[in-house]
């Protein structure tokens, strides 16, 4: 577990925990329970292929095109390991969005499962089954070693154009979160964890290397199903649950009480309401609930367990081991306690940068720490308090949407005159996206529910439609959203 020479990396005590407890449970499913030394001898056959294909060379990229299975974990492990870089495809993409990623991540190879339905056009980049990898024979081990500032991970989420945003990860930056994960929710190598979210978004792609990393036990569902976390919490296999809103909200819904489970939750993405927060402690009041703000550029920033939501119940809590909070306001100046500005992060955690997209990157990567647009304050507890983000970025199911790409495809038609996307609060969705369209004449909004879903993710599909005749305008001639909000209920939908 030790460096050597200065060289560490993710997956680095892999080989340790194959000595040390080769029979424990490293990756456990409903179908499959995978120990130590399974998990070990899988990433050494899936290395021997890879680097028979690829060669030796440090710096591949591999595109992984798996759904929520244990085959994708082991198949990330072995690329990290390599020294290689990692890039996960989420299956809800569009064939627009799979191009802009393979052009700008210009993968060496690409490793699909039958578990992942998209059927979008690969080009000329070699696309391989993960079945054949997994009867390859190997005769040879492969030495693992990787500088901790080296990056293994290409991670996307929409950007403000709404096309998927590729952010960098060095090794250190995750090694780094783990530590500081391990400090503030007080999980250990004793502890199954759940992530039911899809493995290609990095909370649960998190939570699941860093699992391996601590020796300590995944299980993998292959999507969110309320009636399937709700067994795990009855029956105490899992202990430590990541989750966003949405899935607390869903098995608040089913009025199952659980006396004896006593979990750790793990809550991101939106922050939970006061009645939410109530309904999970009133059906499983022996969890311990803990929140977390950050974001893919930031990881973790700050916390709140129960003892700060009981005296602070707005705030996103206090900074995680290691993460240094500052607030700028507009001139510049540095935010006495309780005056609004932009939120400045720095930490060990932050990304290395964007995917092709210096300036982007170093919007972002200021002199002064890391700034994504969120706007906040420092409370007299020494609390951080978010109040909303500087554009108009959505979290809707606990992903970042924004509304301009929605508009976009809306007035892709024709009998659209203008559209505009809002967010309202909402207890499950956290934000729920309410569309407003004027159209230049008589027009079905069936068809343009129809048009999105062909054209948009699923998450990014707006929830609710309404017919306007007009819209109010700002004086710079923009839509004035905050009208829309409080104009609600008199539009006819």
């Amino acid at each position: 577990m030790k460096k050597r020479g200065g060289w560490m990396g993710i997956g680095h005590t892999i080989n340790y925990w194959n000595k040390t407890q080769p029979d424990k449970i490293a990756i456990l499913s409903k179908e499959k329970s995978i120990t130590y030394r399974d998990l070990y001898n899988d990433i050494q056959r899936f290395q021997y292929f890879l680097t028979d294909n690829l060669g030796k060379e440090k710096g591949k990229k591999v595109g992984i095109l798996i759904g929520n299975e244990p085959e994708f974990i082991e198949l990330f492990l072995a690329i990290v390991t390599l020294g290689w870089i990692a890039i996960p495809f989420d299956p809800k993409w569009c064939k627009k969005d799979v191009q802009h990623v393979l052009t700008v991540t210009r993968p060496d190879l690409l490793i699909r499962s039958t578990s992942f339905s998209q059927k979008i056009d690969y080009g000329n980049i070699p696309i391989i089954s993960i079945d054949v990898m997994e009867n390859v024979l190997y005769n040879e081990s492969i030495v693992w070693e990787q500088h901790d500032e080296e990056m293994f991970y290409y991670g996307f989420t929409s950007g403000s154009t709404g096309t998927p945003k590729g952010f960098m990860r060095n090794h250190r930056s995750w090694l780094k979160s783990f530590l500081a994960a391990e400090e503030a929710f007080q999980y250990q190598m004793n502890d199954t964890i759940v992530a039911p979210g899809p493995l290609c978004h990095s909370l649960s792609l998190f939570a699941a290397i860093h699992t391996i990393h601590l020796g300590a036990t995944f299980y993998v569902l292959p999507k969110f199903k309320r009636d399937e976390v709700i067994q795990l919490i009855h029956d105490e296999v899992g202990t430590v649950f990541y989750v966003v809103p949405t899935m607390l909200q869903a098995i608040v819904q089913e009025n199952v009480v659980l006396n004896n489970a006593k979990p750790k939750i793990l809550s991101s993405g939106a922050k939970l309401t006061k009645e939410l927060r109530q309904k999970v402690k009133k059906y499983i009041p022996n969890s311990e609930i803990y929140e977390f703000y950050g974001a893919s550029e930031l990881s973790f920033v700050s916390y709140t367990d129960e003892s700060i939501l009981e005296k602070a119940p707005k705030s996103v809590g206090k900074p995680f081991p290691g993460v240094e909070i500052i607030i700028q306001k507009e001139n510049g100046e540095i935010g006495e306690i309780e005056e609004i500005g932009e939120v400045i992060v720095n930490s060990d955690f932050l990304f290395s940068g964007y995917v092709g997209e210096q300036v982007a990157t170093e919007q972002v990567l200021t002199n002064k720490g890391a700034n994504i647009g969120d706007l906040g304050f420092i409370d007299k507890e020494g609390l951080l308090n978010v109040v909303g983000r500087k554009k108009n970025m959505m979290i809707t199911g606990g992903l970042n949407v924004y509304p301009e790409e929605v508009e976009s495809v809306i007035k892709e038609l024709e009998e659209v005159e203008e559209a505009a996307v809002i967010g309202i609060d909402d207890d499950y969705w956290g934000q729920k996206m309410i569309a407003f369209i004027q159209f230049k004449n008589e027009a079905s909004v069936e068809k343009v529910k129809d048009y999105c879903k062909k054209r948009l993710a699923s998450y990014k599909c707006p929830k609710e439609y309404y017919i306007v005749q007009s819209f109010p305008y700002t004086s710079s001639g923009k839509i004035a959203r905050s009208e829309l909000k409080q104009a609600l209920k008199g539009v006819s939908s």
